[in-house]
């Protein structure tokens, strides 16, 4: 509290013919300080008065004043001024209590001045030891403070018990030292709008700033942030924040911003190197007035306003947004964080990895856990080996993976309405987009849900999907597997038997193909020199019923036979004994002759063939 006692007499001695005026007879029966002032409706005026503890009993216990009291309207107009909420909130920005008491002390003159005791030009001295000048014009009274701010007077010679009162339109504000604003204050100040919404959107990043001991914050304006969301293609923010790769990544580049030290201009050498938030460093460069700043692109940005002073450091406002390496996953670290090991296990089985990691720009549609499951039991398989089996064998599964590839980046902000790709199988994925979400249909009419979006990557996007996507595969009919596996002895007693259209037309088999060294070691027990021989020697019908019983009207991958032996009919009317030890299959002729599967499960467009080491004979 300050020292009442000595501006009481200070101002005695300075307002003594006022005092001793014909005018002033000494105590009258008016209100107090505090009465007078209800009376006139001054409540924020009381409050803050109240506010610093004893001044309402030191002001009315004082001989003479002299009160130049401000409106609610002047308290309100200073909240807004000052950028506070309410009372409480101006008293922080104005510098805390002492200040609080200071500016009510400006208010105050320790003498009693009735209006028609001013001359033109007055200068008093306050309460709070600074001066205040009064000047007096015709039908005027205006009072001027520190600032050089002029408020009115609108109700003058308001008479209490112990001086006067006179209501004026503003709050006088002395000569203090107010304090520096806080980050968020100099940024609202600035206008830095975007900048604000960005630090806010990271929960804890503001109070961590703003408790922060000492910082240097190189502070982007609302234009830095526009040209940042035109480089990453984003609509806003939180697009921005998709497509650099979550929250995590907004609070590196953020950080990136913030150097935990105070550095003003006048402190920076012409080449500096800064550790920031982020844990990564930024390189400032100074030349004459101009100050730079390089990020980790090796990108540069100008400070357009230096050495705005805050409550914990300085702020410099920069020309663009300074980018750090973000070091987003690659498909595989990002497949692994969400869990996606079935996709996993398929990229390694068909070599896709390397691929998909060198690629320059990628979108991938990755199936869940769940959604490899779900196509395992479509196809009645229990692992992906019998997947890849079923499909038609490796170069099939590099097609179905290549189809959930697209080669350029789309978020899921990117797609309008309906899109259609041209993925790395090099067939087109019809992809949707509306209010519910994002679908995507193969090449047999399937949708699948996207469930997890815009899962930034090195190189890409993933999003993250509920089903298997099938393009067209292209399996082999049965005469292209044979001449593939090069059994052209088979084929030529398909051709001389003319069953090769049955085969080709038929719903489901199942064949068990003798190789070429097969039929050698049967023109060999039969004493034969070639098939002609075969023909002529047991005539056409039994060629036919010998090749028909290699042929199963169903579909049996080794997986799906039993464990042990087991009878399955033939084309030629016969059983046949099929037998699966673990992986191992052979087969017992009616003759019984038993060979071995050498080559299992090759899938073809109406079925399987399994190739063996002999030639099956039925009852002859």
């Amino acid at each position: 509290m300050y020292n009442y006692l000595k501006y009481f007499i200070l101002g005695s001695m300075f307002f003594m013919i006022l005092s001793c005026s014909d005018d002033y007879q000494g105590p009258l029966p008016y209100p107090t300080l505090t009465e007078a002032a209800q009376d006139a409706g001054l409540t924020t005026l009381l409050t803050a008065v109240n506010a610093v503890p004893g001044l309402t009993n030191t002001l009315q216990s004082q001989p003479a004043i002299t009160v130049f009291a401000p409106t609610n309207d002047a308290f309100a107009n200073a909240l807004t001024e000052f950028g506070a909420s309410d009372l409480s909130d101006l008293v922080a920005k104005v510098g805390g209590a002492a200040n609080l008491e200071t500016i009510l002390g400006f208010h105050v003159v320790p003498a009693v001045a009735l209006s028609k005791d001013l001359n033109e030009e007055n200068i008093f001295t306050t309460v709070s030891g600074q001066q205040l000048r009064v000047r007096v014009s015709p039908g005027s009274v205006t009072v001027i403070d520190a600032a050089g701010n002029t408020s009115r007077v609108l109700q003058a010679d308001v008479r209490i018990e112990n001086g006067v009162v006179h209501v004026i339109d503003r709050v006088l504000i002395p000569s203090i030292e107010l304090p520096n604003p806080t980050l968020v204050e100099a940024a609202t100040d600035a206008g830095l709008t975007t900048l604000i919404s960005a630090v806010t959107a990271v929960d804890g990043l503001a109070d961590q700033l703003l408790s922060a001991d000492a910082i240097t914050v190189f502070a982007p304006t609302n234009e830095a942030f526009a040209a940042a969301l035109e480089v990453f293609d984003a609509e806003d923010l939180d697009e921005l924040v998709v497509k650099i790769g979550g929250l995590a990544n907004l609070e590196k580049v953020l950080g990136f911003h913030v150097v935990p030290a105070v550095a003003l201009s006048s402190d920076l050498d012409a080449t500096n190197s800064f550790t920031t938030l982020s844990g990564q460093n930024i390189t400032v460069e100074k030349s004459g007035n101009t100050v730079s700043v390089i990020d980790a692109l090796g990108r540069v940005a100008q400070v357009v306003a230096a050495d705005i002073e805050i409550s914990n450091g300085v702020v410099h406002v920069l020309n663009g947004v300074m980018l750090p390496d973000l070091m987003l996953p690659n498909i595989v670290e990002a497949a692994q964080d969400a869990g996606l090991t079935t996709l996993i296990d398929a990229v390694t089985a068909a070599d896709l990895g390397g691929a998909l990691l060198g690629a320059d720009a990628i979108t991938v549609f990755a199936p869940t856990n769940d959604a490899f499951a779900a196509a395992l039991d479509a196809y009645n398989v229990s692992d992906l080996n019998q997947l890849v089996a079923k499909i038609g064998g490796m170069e099939n599964l590099q097609t179905v993976l290549g189809f959930h590839v697209v080669p350029a980046v789309a978020f899921s902000t990117d797609l309008a309405a309906t899109n259609t790709f041209t993925t790395l199988a090099g067939q087109e994925l019809t992809v949707m987009a509306g209010a519910d979400g994002v679908t995507v249909m193969d090449a047999l009419g399937n949708t699948a849900n996207v469930v997890a979006a815009d899962v930034a990557i090195e190189n890409g996007v993933v999003h993250v999907i509920d089903g298997v996507l099938l393009p067209e595969l292209e399996l082999p009919n049965l005469v292209e597997a044979a001449t593939a596996a090069n059994l052209t002895i088979l084929l030529n007693a398909v051709t001389a038997a003319n069953v090769g259209g049955a085969l080709l037309d038929a719903e489901a088999i199942t064949v068990f193909a003798p190789t070429n060294q097969a039929f050698v070691d049967l023109l060999a027990a039969l004493n034969l020199n070639s098939l002609e021989e075969v023909v002529s020697t047991l005539g056409i019908d039994a060629v036919t019923k010998i090749l028909q019983f290699h042929v199963v009207p169903a579909t049996a991958f080794s997986f799906d036979l039993e464990s042990g032996a087991q009878m399955v009919p033939t084309l030629s009317g016969e059983m046949l004994t099929v037998t699966r030890n673990g992986s191992n299959v052979t087969v017992t002729d009616k003759a019984g002759n038993t060979f071995n599967v050498v080559a299992a499960d090759v899938a073809i467009e109406n079925g399987v063939v399994h190739v063996i080491d002999g030639v099956l004979l039925p009852t002859l």
